[in-house]
């Protein structure tokens, strides 16, 4: 990313943008949700946090949001 560096997101901050839940976020991810799969935890731990780049949930609240809106015409 020519030297930007990715903002990581928490569980707390990836809900307040997709509106699910934590425990949401967390029972998706176990099902193989498409974006909440790609979040990863930060240790080793068993309640290690869940981390998941800001630019991958981003693209993926722009591509449901072009889905959606393609639904109204």
């Amino acid at each position: 990313m020519c030297g930007r560096r990715d903002r990581v997101l928490n569980i707390r901050q990836i809900s307040d943008r997709t509106g699910d839940s934590p425990d949401r976020i967390r029972h998706l991810r176990v099902e193989g949700h498409e974006l909440y799969s790609q979040a990863w935890k930060s240790g080793d731990a068993k309640n290690s946090p869940l981390r998941l780049e800001q630019s991958k949930v981003d693209a993926w609240l722009a591509a449901r949001r072009t889905t959606s809106l393609g639904f109204r015409s």
